[in-house]
């Protein structure tokens, strides 16, 4: 598939079981999260690719 899904705060909650949802239907993912480890624990376990964003500060 030529579709690409990128799920911001993919690496865990809601936005993991976004990616896996999109990983189920074909999509090639990008996980972006704040945690570089956490976004490429679920990049792995999904086939996508890791992206640390440091500057989403979503409480602020």
């Amino acid at each position: 598939m030529d579709k690409v899904c990128a799920v911001f705060g993919g690496s865990r909650g809601i936005g993991r079981a976004v990616a896996q949802l999109m990983a189920r239907k074909g999509y090639r993912l990008a996980v972006i999260a704040r945690n570089l480890e956490g976004a490429k624990a679920a990049a792995g376990d999904l086939g996508g690719l890791p992206i640390m964003l440091p500057g989403l500060y979503p409480n602020s």
